[in-house]
Order: C-alpha cells, then structure tokens, then sequence
C-alpha cells in the first residue's frame, strides 16, 4: 500500500519583471509524481506557460502535472499581460520521487563542463538495487549512451543555448517480452540557456504543449514566445531530415515509438538585427500528462449526479453524449485514484468501494478532451 507523503512548498522570491510590473509566482504540492501546481502571479489579462523541466508544457494557469519519474526538475512559469505586454517568470527546481515497488531506486546528476575547450555533459547515475536490469542515458542532443559516460555537445551544439532533459533507464530484455522499461531518473540540463529573456526582440524561447493525441501518437504545437522577429526558422528533429518552417507558430504530429525523447529548436533574427538559437527536448509519452485544475473547466455537457453525498453508490447520468467516455476521480491532492474507460449510453454507476470519507474532482472525458468536471463526496 502507498504510504502518503504529502508536501507543500511556497517559494517568494524576487522574480525576473520585463516591460512593466507583472509578478510571476507558484506554489505546489506533490503526492510521489503527481504535483498540483498552485498560480499566484500578479498579471493581468494573463497568458501562462509552464514549462515542467521534464519535455512537456501546458497553458493551464493551476496545472496537475504527472512527472514520468524520479527526478529533479527546473519547473519555470512565464507569464505575460496580452494588453500592455509585462511578462515575467518564476521558476524553482522541484524534486520528485515516484511510488515503486521494484527494489532498483533511481538517481541521477548532471555535470556540465569543458574540457580542452570543448563542451561535455555526463550524467552521473546514483541509482541502487538496479542489479540484473540493463541500462543507458540520454542526454541532449543523444540518445543510448552507457551510463557515467561524457555526452559531446561540441560543434554546433557548443554555440548555442539548450534547455535539456536527461534520463538514465532501466530494463529488461527476454526472448518472450522484449525490452520492458523497469525504472528511470530524470533531471533538468541547461546548455547556455537563461530564461530571462522570453518574449523580447531578441528571445528565440518557445512554447510546446500537447493539442491533441490518439492511439498512434501525439500533436504538438510549438510557438514563439517572441511574436516581433523579422525571422523565424524551426528545427523539428526525429523525422530522418530535418523538417524546417519559417512561421512563428508550427505543429508536428509524433507517433508513438521507443524514441520519445526528441530535440525541437528555433532561430530567430530579431527586428533590431539580433539573432538567438533554442533547442529544447520535448518528450513523447502516452497518456494525458497534465490536466487543469477542476475548477477551471467550463462542462460541455450537462449531466445529473445523485445522491451526492453518498456512502454505497452514486448515479452519474450524462444522456447527450453518445461516444466512448472515460470517468477519471482525483482527491484533493491531485492524485489519481480511479480511470474507467468506455463507459457507453451515458449513465454510469460510482461504488463507493475503498475510498474513504473526504471530497473528489471528477472528470469526463471523450476524445482525449475534457467535457465535464464536478465534485463527489463520500460520507
């Protein structure tokens, strides 16, 4: 049984402020790798972007993030007033450990250095009780290096800046079941990179979230954070040759495959004649790794929920809609505690089960979108 750690940090500290006065600020609280984000910036007619350290990113303003393991991650929120043009941005490394029961523990650092003046990243795997399990790193712009290994960021990595994610492995292989992916340990790499500069003449930093996702893979939409560049040039790797773009917005859809951690990079020539290079990692994962917070949802659907409270059993009656849904309940805390799928006629049965007295979110969701939210509440 998991034994519930709970804890909440508040972090006030002084944020970096540009072209006015706007206050970018977060709290949170973890249960293992689920992280309920809590937005206490002061900005008006606010447009947020979270970057979780990990490859992905979300537009929510309160996110529930899912990490997709043990790590240590340099969590950033920007923000901007789409009216006067003040952003600003906070950011706080958050460590995370998930939940296993495997015996192999995982746990990495980083080291950035050069060397003969030329740039080397090494992870240094601090993992224990991983006899048995085969290993590798990835880190940068790699993929498959042993471990404690130097990773060259030379050449034309060494020029520019790179906001990276590193990840050592554990897995098995065996004539019946393949490769199975045991554990792994993540951690926040930056190469060059500062995120104090985001949304000016001279910032090639980008957005990238989830848009939409199926069985094959996942659609990702990368935007410029800087909308006043004369130049705009995408990189977006893991298609064999490079697919280029000059507009400031761009989506690409990813299939599923082994290779989920890819690098996306932008350049661009800022109207004063400056010019700046990111690459980041963004990484593929089936699922929904991040939601919004319930209160932020406005329900699609109508729908009747009786009785509420309850202490056996509940009905949950959503008539209008007619395709597969998914019914997913979280606690307070952010933590999942229930998914059905393919509830079909709109009407749906909640036992009460194991889940004891207290308050749940609910959501519906139909094709990978959310249609409704609401309370529960077991007595």
């Amino acid at each position: 049984m998991k034994k519930l750690i709970i804890f909440t940090v508040i972090v006030i500290t002084t944020s970096t402020t540009v072209f006015g006065q706007c206050t970018s600020l977060f709290s949170y609280a973890a249960y293992f790798e689920t992280v309920t984000f809590i937005n206490q910036s002061n900005v008006s007619n606010a447009h947020y972007y979270w970057n979780f350290g990990d490859g992905i990113g979300s537009n929510f303003q309160n996110p529930i993030h899912d990490f997709p393991e043990t790590g240590n991650y340099l969590v950033t929120l920007f923000a901007k007033d789409t009216i006067s043009n003040c952003s600003s941005y906070y950011e706080y490394w958050v460590n995370v450990t998930k939940y296993s029961p495997d015996s192999c523990q995982t746990s990495i650092t980083d080291s950035i250095f050069t060397s003969n003046g030329n740039d080397y990243l090494k992870i240094i795997d601090n993992s224990s009780n991983c006899n048995g399990y085969y290993s590798n790193v990835d880190g940068g712009p790699v993929l498959n290096f042993p471990s404690n290994s130097w990773i060259s960021i030379n050449g034309y990595w060494q020029t520019i800046a790179f906001r990276m994610v590193s990840r050592v492995q554990y897995y098995s292989n065996d004539t019946i079941n393949g490769y199975q992916l045991h554990r792994e340990a993540y951690k926040t790499s930056l190469h060059n990179y500062s995120s104090t500069k985001n949304y000016g003449d001279c910032s090639a930093n980008f957005e990238f979230t989830v848009v939409s996702q199926d069985t094959i893979g996942q659609r990702i939409l990368f935007k410029a954070m800087n909308k006043t560049a004369t130049h705009y040039e995408w990189y977006i790797a893991g298609f064999g040759a490079p697919i280029t773009s000059n507009n400031d917005t761009i989506s690409q859809f990813y299939p599923f495959n082994s290779n989920d951690l890819q690098h996306t990079g932008l350049i661009i020539q800022g109207s004063s004649g400056c010019s700046d290079t990111l690459f980041q990692n963004i990484l593929i994962r089936e699922n929904i790794q991040t939601i919004e917070s319930i209160s932020e949802v406005n329900n699609q659907v109508h729908y009747t929920l009786y009785p509420n409270p309850f202490s056996q059993q509940a009905t949950l009656d959503f008539p209008s809609i007619k395709e597969k849904t998914t019914f997913t309940l979280y606690n307070t805390n952010g933590q999942l505690v229930r998914t059905v799928k393919n509830i079909i006629g709109g009407q749906f049965i909640i036992n009460r089960d194991n889940l004891p007295t207290g308050v749940y979110y609910f959501m519906l969701i139909t094709k990978n979108k959310i249609i409704a939210t609401g309370k529960l509440i077991t007595e």
